[in-house]
């Protein structure tokens, strides 16, 4: 069967989103659990992570847009009210890495990485119900990121603090920079306020001058504080996956900025994920090589895949690239035949390079990859 706008339409509103909203809720103890296995039980859970909740929070925000029924409305507000009952430090202010099954403190860190994806989830909750303090919080958290843990001397942002907001001394990477970036661009197509637009033109600079590799054509993921490459092997280590994010949040830039300067950089980024880190027999994405293209991990977890049909339908729509729409189909193809599980219709995580499934979980982290990186491919599709 041919893979279309309408069969994914239907997988996504009807099959993938609506059983995480009957599996994956713990309607004892409320939020989300962290995984399922393969026969839909929840994995023994050690602790909510506040990443799960601001993620399914936005998927269940997002399919009422798509068009999902009252359901997915109720499930975000499940996840928006027990984010702000269990996560929120009401002593020093920001949100709490984690928590006991049952709802205790357990992780206090204030981490850099989930406070983005707190800001992500406040932007489409907003977008979903109109709620006004889905904004204040965002407005929030922002201006305790800016002031914490913003770096004036280095540009970006720290790693994380502690519950006091002392911050942490660690290796820093392009990683949580890349999805504040995504949510200030959400923000701004929430709100249209402008001050999100400036957070995201920061990050685009710090993109151009620390991240990208320019002798090589590729996105670093790992630095020494003042934003040197980092010093050990992870300095050389790039992930194809976090190449095609980055290619479709310059394109979502370039359109909310009206600034086609960075489009330059989403097409060499792409020329050199698509060159080194796409299997060529299969079209399988890999986790990771180095900055000259060399294989070092040959495992194929899904949501590289997703990004990619992110990146090739961003490339399509606003470049005319027609190889990259090529490629999109044959992901998306190959997702379907072997990541879409037969009977369930939720997703298997990661293969081997031999096709073999590595992992019998199904963590809730990847439905975020999976509805976003499917509603783009569907949006693209319906278009062509």
């Amino acid at each position: 069967m041919e893979i279309n706008s309408d069969n994914i339409r239907a997988h996504v509103l009807d099959e993938l989103i609506p059983l995480w909203a009957e599996r994956g809720r713990d309607r004892k103890r409320g939020g989300y659990f962290s995984s399922l296995n393969l026969d839909l039980q929840p994995s023994e859970e050690k602790a909510k992570r506040l990443l799960v909740q601001a993620r399914q929070t936005y998927v269940f925000s997002h399919a009422s847009l798509l068009g999902a029924g009252k359901w997915s409305l109720e499930a975000a507000a499940h996840g928006f009210e027990y984010l702000n009952q269990k996560f929120w430090d009401g002593k020093n202010g920001g949100w709490i890495s984690s928590v006991e099954p049952g709802g205790e403190p357990r992780q206090t860190r204030k981490d850099t990485y989930d406070h983005a994806f707190v800001l992500f989830a406040m932007a489409y909750y907003y977008r979903a119900v109109k709620e006004p303090a889905a904004l204040s919080i965002a407005a929030r958290t922002l201006e305790l990121l800016d002031a914490k843990l913003g770096d004036k001397a280095n540009g970006g942002y720290l790693e994380g603090a502690s519950a006091e907001w002392v911050p942490v001394e660690e290796s820093r990477r392009q990683n949580p920079h890349m999805h504040l970036l995504e949510a200030f661009l959400a923000l701004y197509e929430a709100t249209r306020e402008n001050s999100y637009l400036e957070h995201a033109r920061r990050l685009i600079e710090l993109f151009k001058t620390r991240f990208f590799d320019l002798e090589h054509g590729c996105l670093g993921e790992y630095f020494d504080r003042e934003w040197g490459i980092a010093p050990d092997r992870a300095g050389e280590d790039v992930e194809p996956g976090h190449h095609f994010e980055w290619v479709w949040l310059l394109h979502q830039f370039a359109r909310s900025a009206k600034d086609d300067s960075v489009l330059e950089f989403a097409g060499k980024l792409h020329e050199f994920a698509v060159r080194h880190g796409v299997d060529t027999p299969d079209c399988g994405v890999f986790d990771r090589v180095n900055r000259k293209g060399d294989l070092l991990e040959g495992g194929k977890r899904v949501w590289p895949h997703t990004e990619c049909l992110k990146a090739c339908g961003s490339r399509y729509e606003n470049a005319g690239d027609g190889e990259a729409l090529g490629l999109l189909r044959k992901v998306l193809d190959r997702c379907f035949a072997l990541y879409v599980h037969p009977g369930h219709r939720g997703w298997k995580e990661v293969f081997s390079r031999e096709g073999l499934l590595d992992s019998d979980e199904m963590p809730a982290t990847s439905v975020y990859h999976i509805v976003l990186g499917l509603s783009e491919a569907a949006r693209v599709l319906r278009a062509a």
